[in-house]
């Protein structure tokens, strides 16, 4: 079934002559489709098993455990001249940023163009290849051993062929969105996505990762901050997932039970005697830390669930904005998540002396782009309407 599938050859990349005779053809073509297998289950960090490239003839594989100089492909992701394909890509922006040091530039995320073009919200690659292209793609190989030499001819073919249908999915996409004059609306959300990842790696906020942490109150919430920011330099330093080092509850525990002495650490479920022995003195340390944040830095309280009187105003901004969705034939969760319903429910629901003009001019605190320009006149009359200061939309 894969070798009917798989319709262009194939050609390996193994030594750094041959990628940068392949990155300097590369350069100049217009798009290309880039997708990477890695394993990770027992790692902090993505460790790079593959990297795959199709410039629309030809699937290229790069062994990233033959050779050392990946530099012409590193300039390569950066060049703004050239549209990256992928999909899904937010592990494979971890791939990249650990494996070559950059995050790319000029990305076109499939799985964000399929859902402008009304393919749904958040739709797997194989999937949405079957609604675009009408082909079953092999799935058996996922979760693989990619590390292991040489690959299996099955491995090949599944590599091989990821990149090759990206290619031609994106082709079509790409032409979808054009005809539905949404590719400055792709555009904006790929970008934004790019500087998020951004974002997130120049600032540490492991804590905003914690559940239930909004139970806190902002001394514990200092702790906790202490406590993840030591969890993820840990995790860094020693190469092993986050929950290997301590678990997410006990972090809480140790946040809102605050021991001030080893032995006390005894008492907290998830905390053995092996990681009393390794950890027990930073764990106390980052406590006291926290402790002695002063009062005018300590963190701001994190927002609390909505109440229900704040769902039910809430849903009324939900319902205004699926149906707008549903007259652009797009999924909800394209336009707006649940965050932003919280975060609009938090700035608008109390009512404030203010008009139409106003509440949109805030809205942009909120809405961007795209979305800003589609959303905000509707949904600032569904405020005024909650105020009781409009007729029924």
């Amino acid at each position: 079934m894969s070798e009917q599938l798989r319709k262009q050859p194939v050609q390996w990349i193994t030594t750094a002559a041959e990628l940068k005779a392949c990155c300097d053809k590369w350069i100049t073509q217009r798009m290309l489709a880039v997708d990477t297998e890695f394993m990770r289950s027992q790692t902090y960090y993505p460790i790079t098993g593959l990297i795959q490239v199709n410039d629309g003839n030809t699937s290229y594989l790069i062994d990233p455990l033959a050779f050392d100089d990946f530099t012409p492909l590193a300039e390569l992701m950066e060049n703004p001249g050239v549209l990256k394909v992928l999909h899904s890509c937010s592990e494979d922006l971890e791939v990249f940023h650990r494996f070559l040091g950059i995050v790319p530039k000029h990305m076109l995320d499939t799985q964000i163009a399929s859902a402008l073009c009304g393919y749904g919200f958040s739709v797997g690659f194989g999937k949405l290849v079957h609604a675009v292209l009408g082909e079953e793609l092999p799935k058996e190989e996922t979760r693989s051993d990619w590390l292991h030499r040489p690959l299996s001819s099955a491995q090949i073919d599944y590599a091989a062929i990821d990149v090759e249908y990206l290619y031609k999915l994106a082709s079509i996409l790409v032409l979808k969105l054009k005809n539905l004059g949404r590719l400055t609306w792709v555009a904006e959300d790929c970008e934004a996505m790019l500087r998020q990842f951004a974002d997130n790696q120049a600032v540490d906020n492991s804590d905003a990762r914690i559940k239930q942490a909004w139970r806190l109150s902002q001394r514990q919430l200092a702790i906790l901050k202490k406590l993840a920011q030591w969890r993820e330099e840990v995790a860094q330093r020693r190469d092993v997932p986050r929950n290997r080092v301590i678990k997410e509850h006990s972090l809480l525990d140790l946040a809102q039970r605050t021991p001030d002495h080893v032995a006390q650490l005894r008492k907290l479920d998830g905390i053995n005697e092996r990681m009393i022995r390794t950890d027990g003195a930073d764990l106390i340390a980052c406590i006291q830390a926290g402790m002695d944040v002063p009062e005018h830095e300590l963190p701001a309280p994190l927002p609390r669930p909505l109440s229900g009187s704040e769902n039910k105003w809430a849903k009324t901004v939900r319902e205004k904005v699926s149906s707008e969705a549903e007259r652009l034939q797009l999924a909800p969760e394209i336009l707006l998540k649940k965050r932003d319903y919280e975060a609009l429910t938090r700035a608008f629901m109390t009512p404030d002396d203010i008009n139409q003009q106003i509440i949109e001019a805030r809205l942009a605190e909120y809405l961007t782009g795209w979305r800003y320009n589609l959303l905000a006149a509707p949904l600032a009359k569904v405020i005024l309407q909650s105020y009781g200061l409009a007729e029924s939309c």
